[in-house]
């Protein structure tokens, strides 16, 4: 402890100020300030005094005595004067003094302590690495005793599962490489390996000797790669067997809109697949009992259980034995070579109006909802047939062939979709001018007896081997969504599933109404039976949709009426129908 210039100023210079000050207050108040300082300096004294006793906390107790100190020199300097004065004033001095000295004694002896336990502390510490260090000489000195012969590090090559631990070693064996990352997990048709490649492993390399790869992983079954997610990833995943070989059960599936996908079957991984049909026209090829005639039907249903959707058949086999059973979710059928002439013809028509109604919106393909007509499908069963029955005798200078291949090169974009189903796909097939590939953007095909049909199907690039199909109901798809040939195979629909979905759909089928619906020729000899055939397959038809039916003249038709009556009677609408064979043939009787 040092006292320096400034306590000493400190211990004079206080009491001299309230010296002063008294004398200043006496000289201004006489006897009542030194009535005050003399209270003052009691009642201070007397808190001081208590405090004390009571313990109470040290700056009260400690400041009432100040304060006692300071009022009792006042008095004594401003009521008793002389060497009273004096004395109390060099108490005062004394007692600043003292405080200051106090004070600072109390401050270096705190500081002292803090030193002494910083010094202990740090003496701990130094003790306990010393310690720690120790401990781990002795440790590394028994490591070093204990430890084995030293052998040279390998590479990882063991993984969770058998599958994993062999792609690594085949890996390393193959290429000198470690892989970072092998992921394996199991799935329901094999596994499926995500491969982490060093940047000396290139993706397309290990892709390119993958074959190796396989063989050395010893497995009976097929392998599919895809790029990952990052660049330095590879996926395989291993099919197991053939998880195509069992039935694929009928799926109902429901759309809200046209443009919609249709659920064809399922994938090598059983996942289902699908293909967009809207704005495309469909080719769906293969040989007979391979599957071909379930694709059109699954594809047919999806379309007409639609509420946009209208679908139109045209099938000019015998008795139409594809396309009669759909007759009820169908707004019409062509089944002779005059119907389908007509039928191409009213899709030209169609197809004209369409377009006037997209240029006065200013729009480029069909909406529906928009435009006010439904989206179109035109189903062909069997294409070769069409082809054969109506490109010939009167139509032999405007086939048919070539209506359709002008309306597949011009109607997608007006909402009208053609779909082609075929056993034996040719370049006359489909028109003599074009093939495939140049018409239809989606193509399905089910197996092929004759490997070069191929080529009208998928053109030459290698892999699309509709020949190699091993099963009915498999199939190859190429679409613009599916590049990489792969086999499928289609859901399995039974009689009594297509026939209930039909009856059920067709419950829901809005039909063209009377006078805005297309009319197709009626087959028959005489005018009155072209006249019933009609009324037979149309219902309540116009005056004018007979002569559409008939080819007949208005007084033609209106003669075939008369002659056909009381069978054919006019209804209160002005239309024209036949009558129940029960209710004329009773009229009959009952004539005298």
């Amino acid at each position: 402890m040092k006292i320096s210039h400034a306590d000493i100023a400190v211990s004079i210079g206080l009491p001299s100020l309230v010296s002063g000050a008294a004398l200043a207050a006496d000289a201004q108040y006489g006897t009542t300030a030194a009535v005050v300082e003399f209270i003052t300096a009691v009642a201070a004294g007397k808190l001081s005094f208590v405090s004390f006793a009571s313990k109470w906390p040290q700056p009260l107790s400690w400041g009432a005595l100040a304060l006692a100190g300071v009022s009792a020199q006042a008095w004594l300097t401003g009521t008793v004067g002389g060497f009273a004065c004096l004395y109390g004033w060099a108490i005062s001095a004394t007692a600043v003094f003292g405080a200051v000295a106090r004070y600072k004694h109390g401050i270096r002896h705190d500081q002292i302590k803090l030193d002494q336990a910083a010094v202990q502390l740090q003496s701990s510490l130094i003790g306990q690495q010393t310690a720690l260090i120790r401990q781990q000489m002795a440790h590394h000195r028994l490591t070093e005793l204990t430890a084995p012969e030293p052998v040279q590090a390998g590479p990882n090559l063991t993984g969770r599962t058998v599958e994993e631990t062999r792609l690594r070693t085949v890996v390393h064996e193959l290429f000198a490489a470690e892989l970072p990352g092998c992921t394996v997990e199991r799935t329901r048709t094999g596994w499926t390996a995500v491969l982490d490649l060093p940047v000396t492993l290139d993706r397309n390399k290990l892709r390119t000797a993958w074959p190796k790869v396989a063989g050395g992983m010893g497995v009976a079954g097929e392998f599919v790669l895809e790029d990952g997610a990052l660049t330095n990833q590879l996926v395989a995943r291993f099919i197991d067997g053939d998880p195509l070989s069992a039935v694929v059960p009928y799926q109902r599936q429901t759309a809200a809109r046209f443009t919609d996908p249709i659920v064809l079957g399922v994938d090598r991984f059983l996942n289902p697949v699908t293909v967009e049909l809207a704005y495309a026209h469909t080719l769906v090829a293969g040989s007979s009992k391979f599957g071909k005639s379930t694709l059109v039907r699954s594809i047919v249903l999806q379309l007409a259980d639609r509420p946009d959707v209208v679908v139109y058949g045209v099938d000019l086999k015998p008795g139409a034995p594809e396309m009669t059973p759909m007759l009820p979710i169908l707004q019409d059928l062509a089944a002779t070579p005059e119907q389908a002439h007509a039928f191409l013809d009213w899709l030209r028509q169609e197809l004209q109006e369409r377009g006037e109604i997209l240029a006065a919106a200013g729009d480029q393909e069909w909406d529906p909802v928009k435009h006010g007509r439904p989206a179109l499908w035109a189903v062909f069963d069997e294409l070769g047939e069409l082809v054969r029955q109506a490109d010939i005798g009167p139509w032999k200078k405007d086939p048919a062939s070539r209506k359709l291949e002008s309306l597949l090169a011009l109607a997608r974009f007006a909402g009208i979709h053609l779909v082609a189903a075929t056993q034996q796909p040719s370049r006359k097939v489909f028109g003599g001018t074009t093939d495939a590939r140049g018409n239809y953007s989606v193509r399905i095909s089910t197996r092929m007896a004759d490997r070069d049909h191929r080529r009208f199907i998928f053109g030459t690039t290698p892999g699309w081997e509709p020949g190699d199909l091993d099963a009915p109901g498999k199939f190859l798809l190429q679409s613009p969504d599916h590049q990489q040939p792969a086999p499928y195979k289609g859901m399995w629909l039974t009689k009594d599933e297509f026939t209930a979905e039909v009856a059920r759909i067709g419950r829901e089928t809005a039909k063209a109404p009377v006078g805005k619906r297309l009319v197709l020729p009626a087959p028959g000899g005489t005018n009155q039976e072209m006249v019933r055939n009609a009324l037979v397959k149309y219902g309540n038809c116009t005056r004018r949709e007979l002569e559409q039916a008939t080819g007949l003249e208005e007084r033609q038709v209106l003669k075939a009426i008369e002659g056909l009556k009381p069978e054919v009677e006019r209804t209160d609408a002005g239309t024209w129908r036949l009558v129940p064979a029960e209710a004329w043939e009773a009229q009959a009787i009952s004539i005298p």
